[in-house]
């Protein structure tokens, strides 16, 4: 992994999020989704296409290696500290974004409508949102910027790399709320992935931490 990756998974995962989310937005009429789905499922789906597309184009330019990017076995024990990684991210996730908005003021939150898709407790709906939110996302998010975007920079230290391919993932998230929760998640991530020198304990982790919330949200909104 080197900065060639990464100048080129930036700009290819702007296009790709972008230009998915215009057909996506094009093709609902901008606003249900294939099958009546209510938006998340699709929304959801574009954002894990595009960044596993990203991944996938990031892989054909130069990489040929697969456990360079993070791609090989770990043990159960790892795999367990990633499943309390994302718990105890999720259970610190309400405090951080209290926190955020407080500070800045700004209590908008661009994944509210995560909530509003869940209430009710729809089975069809959380099926549809889990599969894409807590298997997909995490997938192609963790390859992308642990994978990629960690090992490009581990070169500098893991003291540069973990802030800095952070705040990566927690920019990609946008400027609001969700900015502090997403870096906090990446910083576990990212140790997780130091630690294992595999992907799949940080997947664990990210996966486990959006299923908590997309359950929270369907049992308690």
């Amino acid at each position: 992994m080197g900065w060639t990756e990464l100048l080129v998974a930036v700009p290819l995962y702007l296009g790709l999020s972008v230009g998915l989310g215009i057909l996506l937005f094009l093709g609902t009429g901008g606003l249900d989704g294939p099958g009546g789905f209510p938006p998340a499922t699709p929304v959801l789906a574009v954002t894990g296409a595009a960044t596993l597309a990203t991944v996938l184009g990031v892989l054909a330019l130069r990489v040929r290696w697969l456990p360079a990017i993070g791609l090989r076995r770990t043990t159960p024990g790892l795999l367990l500290a990633g499943v309390a990684a994302g718990l105890l991210c999720r259970a610190l996730a309400s405090g951080l974004g209290w926190g955020y908005q407080q500070v800045t003021g700004d209590f908008s939150n661009p994944q509210a409508f995560l909530g509003e898709a869940l209430t009710g407790g729809s089975l069809l709906v959380l099926s549809g949102v889990m599969l894409t939110g807590a298997v997909l996302v995490p997938v192609a998010e963790e390859l992308l910027f642990r994978g990629i975007g960690y090992g490009a920079l581990r070169r500098y230290g893991v003291w540069v790399a973990v802030p800095a391919s952070s705040a990566i993932f927690a920019l990609a998230h946008g400027i609001n709320v969700v900015l502090v929760i997403a870096f906090l998640l990446g910083v576990v991530c990212a140790l997780l992935y130091e630690r294992s020198r595999s992907i799949w304990p940080a997947v664990v982790a990210h996966a486990v931490f959006n299923a908590s919330g997309f359950l929270i949200a369907t049992l308690f909104l």
